[in-house]
């Protein structure tokens, strides 16, 4: 079967038409049941494990389970593991051949519960620990929840050994099954170690627990470990430093041309904004002046590579321009193929999204098509067309691990592309009506989609599965933004109000009034978080600020990673902490000093030196004795004779 006729078949197989969306599901999962070949039993297992549909789901099941061949098994194994999913994995497990890959294998039995078996293939954990080092976030996530549930030891070390101290950097799950599968075994060293490895904010409740059970490290002070204690149950008890509200510290209303694009600069000094009628103009952050203007009218749609060095931009008649910066020197000119049969609409550039390591662009706008750029050395050369939506694609985005492109459309037409080869993926249900703005936060684990229904919609990615509704919109949304840290989302619309909300739980953080005529059509954050600025159609920006605790980073940075000179910086402010920043701020000098008094030991060395409690134990029989190095005698060294 030749490729477009394998993408049409993924295509349909996840159809979401209402007339005969269901028929050709059907269809297409039969076809590749019976195809049979590796890459239509990766697609039939994707379809397993995010199909919605009953009847798929159960032809995809059978023909999973008949899997014998040896690249089927390996592309099945694959989808397991990627997207983490215990149902897929015990299916392969059940098939009765194993991957030939054994990092694949030991993962699709910690999966499917097998943990006899596991044991047996990863004896010493290195294979968990290599297949956790390079996980996407369902699968680390999945991991956690199998090893909380079985106390499985062997998944802690996995995750807290390694050179990148791995426990001060799991995600929050994580972080839960860690204390939690420690805490059930009493291996109370262990978590002490983690807790000197973790941010101050884990360590905290970690180290109040220790305190509450009665443990203490060996030759330490019991008078020096109390005062620890204490120290760490007044912070758990404590409001961790933060960031006040946006809005709170100030507002700066600034008056500008209808505004359709905004970008922020990576030094975050200043904000370059594109108009349908006016040219593009760069506005100083600090002071909230015009810088200077340049190329022409009709931006409506721009960009930063992340490496700041060049500003991309999109106008109404197609053409995709990129420039210099920060000279503003014009670099290239290029031309997106717009839709045809509409003279006014199919001159519209709508949107356009880099790769994170600037090497690719998709540009969209009105019209059915995406259209995928290589990015080289300031040159942009056309590598694909993706057949998106009949009407148009207003947003765009792209994973931070450059994986995934997310488009929206017409009628809730929310779409997953794999990169960079524009392969479909899925198609997200749930908007009624246009998606008007797509973000994706930094760790890639969860998308928002703003649409003309009014809501704000969150997945979990890459299995796309529904994450939360957020309402509170009474009009169409266009314009959505994140904080760098991915914890605050910001949305806005035709009701003129910015909405914040808590991620990853959605729920409401606030909201911005200011704006009193046309729509929110673009935000857009600094990349410190301070700032958050809005823009309308009628020419009106509002640049929302907030304090931010000089403690906010400190606190939330691995132990392992925190130098004293920090401390020591950090206490030429103590006079301005409340009483709060007072108990985080001594509690993290407390963890500091000990860690530097007692010389401890590093996760990655502490760990790989610990048995498992499956590990096999050798006898001094068992080991070969090496014959003991012979000690030269120390001789006095020959001063050397002329110059040196």
């Amino acid at each position: 079967m030749s490729d477009s006729q394998l993408a049409r078949l993924t295509a349909r197989v996840s159809d979401t038409s209402r007339m005969f969306g269901g028929r050709r599901r059907k269809r297409a999962a039969e076809k590749l049941a019976v195809l049979g070949t590796s890459e239509a039993m990766a697609v039939l297992a994707d379809a397993f494990v995010n199909t919605t549909d009953p009847h798929v789901g159960e032809i995809a099941r059978d023909a999973l389970q008949g899997v014998r061949e040896q690249d089927a098994i390996d592309a099945v194994a694959d989808v397991a593991v990627t997207a983490g999913d215990e149902r897929l994995a015990n299916l392969l497990v059940e098939a009765g051949p194993a991957p030939s890959d054994p990092g694949r294998h030991a993962v699709v039995l910690f999966l499917a519960g097998e943990f006899d078996r596991y044991t047996d293939l990863d004896f010493d954990g290195s294979l968990l620990r290599g297949a956790s080092a390079g996980a996407g976030e369902a699968l680390r996530l999945r991991l956690a929840e199998q090893a909380r549930a079985g106390g499985r030891l062997e998944w802690v070390r996995a995750v807290a050994s390694g050179t990148a101290h791995q426990a001060g950097r799991v995600s929050d799950p994580e972080w839960g099954a860690l204390v939690q599968t420690l805490m059930a075994a009493r291996r109370w060293d262990e978590l002490w170690r983690l807790a000197l490895d973790a941010p101050v904010t884990r360590a905290a409740p970690v180290v109040a627990s220790l305190g509450d059970v009665r443990w203490r490290p060996d030759g330490t002070a019991p008078g020096d470990y109390a005062e620890l204690v204490r120290l760490a149950t007044r912070a758990r008890d404590s409001e961790v430093p933060a960031t006040t509200r946006f809005g709170e510290k100030h507002l700066r209303s600034i008056a500008a041309p209808p505004v359709q694009a905004m970008a922020v600069t990576r030094d975050g000094r200043l904000l370059v904004t594109g108009s349908y009628r006016a040219r593009g103009r760069l506005w100083s952050v600090s002071s909230g002046t015009t810088k200077r203007e340049f190329g022409s009218q009709h931006m409506v749609t721009m960009t930063f590579t992340p490496d700041g060095k060049l500003l991309i931009t999109g106008d109404m008649r197609g053409v995709i321009k990129l420039w210099n910066f920060p000279s503003g020197t014009l670099a290239g000119e290029y031309s997106h193929t717009m839709a045809k049969g509409n003279a006014v609409l199919a001159r519209n550039l709508l949107t356009i999204v880099p790769s994170p390591d600037a090497t690719l662009l998709a540009t969209g706008g009105y019209g059915p098509n995406i259209q995928l750029w290589r990015l080289s050395s300031g040159t942009l050369t056309r590598t694909a067309t993706l057949h998106a939506d009949p009407l148009w694609v207003p947003c765009m985005a792209i994973t931070p691990d450059g994986g995934m492109l997310v488009s929206g459309g017409q009628k809730g037409n929310l779409r997953l592309w794999k990169l960079p080869s524009g392969t479909p993926l899925r198609t997200l249900d749930g908007h009624t009506d246009h998606v008007g703005a797509v973000a994706v936060t930094p760790d890639g684990s969860l998308l928002a989609s703003g649409g003309y229904d009014g809501t704000v919609r969150l997945w979990h990615l890459p299995s796309g599965e529904p994450a939360g509704v957020l309402t509170g919109h009474t009009s169409l949304i266009r314009a959505l933004a994140m904080t760098p840290d991915g914890t605050l989302l910001a949305s806005g619309g035709k009701d003129r109000v910015v909405r914040l909300w808590h991620l990853p739980s959605g729920e409401p953080a606030g909201e911005l009034r200011g704006h009193r005529r046309g729509i929110i059509e673009c935000m857009a954050v600094t990349p410190d978080g301070s700032m958050l600025a809005s823009a309308t159609t009628n020419g009106h920006m509002l640049w929302w600020t907030r304090r931010q605790s000089k403690l906010h980073a400190l606190v939330r940075t691995p132990l392992s990673e925190v130098n004293p000179d920090e401390i020591r910086r950090s206490s030429h402010w103590s006079d301005e902490f409340s009483p709060a920043e007072r108990a985080w701020f001594d509690l993290a000098s407390a963890l500091v000093k000990w860690r530097h008094r007692h010389d401890v030991e590093l996760l990655d060395a502490s760990y790989a030196d610990q048995a498992a409690s499956h590990d096999v134990e050798l006898t001094d029989d068992d080991v070969p004795q090496r014959p003991a190095p012979q000690r030269r005698p120390n001789r006095p060294k020959r001063k050397r004779k002329g110059k040196r």
